[in-house]
């Protein structure tokens, strides 16, 4: 299913929001994540201590918050683990928001929203981020962006596919 979605932006997250797998529109979009190891592979890192993703973001500051705020209501049963420590020591110590915002114990579940992105190749972009839960793996995640035609992000999203 992933595969499939050719024309819209997708990857699949774990327990820890690490990026699993990802479609080819996913890699044009934000960067080959086939480049990434380990930790760097963490949406919760690419947002947070990732320049290069950091500045896909428009809208940084709102998407950071929220996105802090989710990961917290998806992650809470897990944060004692030794992985997520230490995740959360090395954002601490990456990002100065991250090290502000994560003792506010914000939370927030949102399913949808709109992501704008300045791309480096096609300039501004805006898409509908859904999020979809993997029945039958409880702590996996599908993200799927559409584009839209706001910004004819639809044309510019062929552009970096062909």
């Amino acid at each position: 299913m992933l595969l499939s979605l050719s024309m819209q932006p997708a990857y699949v997250i774990g327990r820890r929001w690490d990026v699993l797998a990802w479609n080819k529109a996913a890699g044009a979009l934000f960067g080959d994540y086939g480049r990434l190891d380990g930790d760097e592979r963490n949406i919760m890192h690419l947002i947070f201590a990732d320049k290069d993703h950091r500045a896909l973001l428009i809208d940084w500051e709102e998407v950071a918050m929220a996105s802090l705020a989710m990961f917290r209501a998806d992650t809470v049963s897990h944060s004692g683990e030794p992985d997520f420590k230490r995740l959360i020591a090395k954002l601490s110590e990456r990002s100065k928001e991250f090290r502000a915002w994560w003792p506010c114990h914000d939370v927030l579940r949102r399913l949808s929203s709109l992501k704008r992105i300045m791309h480096p190749q096609c300039g501004r972009m805006a898409f509908e981020n859904t999020t979809f839960a993997v029945n039958d793996r409880p702590d996996m995640k599908l993200i799927v962006y559409t584009p839209l035609k706001e910004d004819n992000t639809d044309e510019k999203l062929k552009s970096l596919l062909l």
